[in-house]
């Protein structure tokens, strides 16, 4: 059985608003976890980049994830009943790239992958959920799709997040109580 898709809302007139480019810039000021979203489609597996993840409850452990409406892998994510967010480690920030272009085939290729709960997790993740397909909602020109987690791992290899359009590595911040680092 299919989770529920909320029926697309009414057409609505445009209102006014920034520009895209000035909203993408000021945006990308947002840093954010780079993860890759996969499931097993009907014709095989599924992926691609997301950035927009958001942990949604603890009671049921559960998450949202927003892909573009007309994507492939939404598709595919939508018929499949579990999804897995691979969050990229620092090492494996290339997939960020591999994964946002070109072919299903493309984008898996030399991926090492192992199925769990009935969905493709990527080896050499800093953490990875796999996730229940519930609900999706179209909200604009995205889907936001919630799951329930049915497994998690996590590792210690440091995770690649995005701020202002390329990977960097998280360093933690002093605080008042440390000594001032020495140069």
């Amino acid at each position: 059985m299919n989770p529920p898709v909320s029926p697309p809302r009414a057409h609505r007139p445009r209102h006014p608003a920034v520009p895209s480019a000035t909203y993408r810039a000021a945006i990308s000021h947002l840093p954010t976890g780079l993860a890759v979203v996969t499931a097993h489609g009907p014709e095989g597996p599924v992926g691609c980049t997301v950035t927009a993840v958001l942990s949604l409850s603890v009671d049921p452990p559960s998450l949202l994830v927003s892909l573009a409406s007309r994507s492939r892998t939404l598709a595919g994510l939508l018929r499949a009943r579990s999804f897995a967010v691979n969050v990229l480690s620092w090492q494996h920030r290339a997939l960020a790239h591999q994964f946002a272009t070109g072919t299903a085939d493309a984008r898996f290729a030399g991926v090492g992958v192992r199925q769990v709960n009935g969905a493709p997790v990527l080896d050499g993740c800093a953490a990875a959920v796999v996730c229940e397909t519930r609900e999706s909602v179209e909200l604009f020109d995205h889907t936001l799709v919630a799951g329930v987690a049915t497994w998690t791992s996590t590792d210690t290899r440091e995770p690649a997040v995005l701020y202002r359009r390329a990977p960097h590595t998280l360093t933690p911040c002093p605080t008042a109580d440390a000594p001032p680092a020495q140069g």
